[in-house]
Order: structure tokens, then C-alpha cells, then sequence
């Protein structure tokens, strides 16, 4: 038979793994924000030349 926790300890739980859960979506957000800036600084990084894009659509 298992016991039923107090209402605060069960709220306390609750929050705290929400809490984690939120941790995890900011980390996630931020490491979709540095691989974004990584792109960037990839494309901003490619020398130009007359033939740059020719074979590539970079507007899709």
C-alpha cells in the first residue's frame, strides 16, 4: 500500500520538476541560438567570388 504524500511535498515535486523541465528547454534554446550563430558566422566567413551562389539556391 503506498502512501499518499502530503500536498506540499506533492506541489514542492511538482515544481521542482517543472523547474528542471524549463532548464532543459533554455539550454536546448541556447544551443539552437549558438548553432544559428555558428551558421551565420559561416556564411558571413565565405569569400566572395563572382560564381558565389551560381549552384546554390541560398534563398530557400
Amino acid at each position: 500500500m503506498t502512501a499518499a504524500l502530503p500536498a506540499g511535498i506533492a506541489a514542492q515535486q511538482a515544481q521542482l520538476q517543472a523547474n528542471v523541465a524549463m532548464a532543459a528547454l533554455k539550454a536546448s534554446a541556447k544551443a539552437d541560438q549558438q548553432i544559428a550563430a555558428l551558421l551565420q558566422a559561416s556564411i558571413d566567413n565565405v569569400p566572395v567570388s563572382s560564381v558565389r551562389g551560381s549552384n546554390v539556391n541560398t534563398s530557400a
